[in-house]
């Protein structure tokens, strides 16, 4: 019985992230292609007006809410007395490990800010991260600045961190 509730904790975790996943490609690919698929004004971040709102709030909001989708998961499954030990406990590290993830997010991406890019937005998992930047192309010392801050802030390999450009 326990082995089921751990068992579905982690699928459920796991299709949160497949979600946020799809959601982020989505919202690129509909802020490339613009069409009657747009996000209702109101649930934008900055009030609706998609002529001033980016692709980089849309996607930050996109992540908050995901991510708040899945911590109010977490936390009735932490906060629910019916639950297993050990499957509420596996809870709360997930809802730790959100939060370091999140601080860690904020802070690449004000280090990335402050080291002179317009705009950004950092997607980092246990063991990767993608770096999304504000410019059409990127040269060398531009791409050694990203991956020298995500690689002292994470401690990730080279080979984990991975660099997009949005025009």
């Amino acid at each position: 019985m326990k082995k089921r509730k751990t068992v579905a904790i982690v699928v459920m975790s796991v299709l949160v992230l497949v979600a946020v996943a799809v959601n982020w490609k989505y919202s690129l690919l509909n802020s490339m292609f613009p069409g009657t698929d747009d996000p209702p004004a109101e649930s934008l971040p900055t009030g609706g007006n998609l002529e001033e709102d980016t692709y980089f709030d849309t996607a930050r909001y996109t992540r908050t809410k995901a991510r708040e989708e899945t911590l109010a998961l977490l936390n009735s499954v932490v906060n629910d007395e019916n639950v297993d030990e050990s499957v509420r406990e596996n809870a709360y590290k997930e809802i730790v490990a959100y939060a370091k993830i999140t601080e860690g997010e904020a802070s690449l991406e004000s280090v990335l800010k402050a080291k002179g890019f317009e705009d950004c937005i950092v997607y980092l998992t246990v063991d990767s991260a993608t770096v999304v930047v504000a410019a059409s192309e990127l040269d060398g010392s531009q791409s050694a600045q990203i991956f020298d801050a995500v690689l002292n802030q994470t401690g990730f390999s080279g080979g984990a961190v991975r660099i997009v450009t949005y025009p």
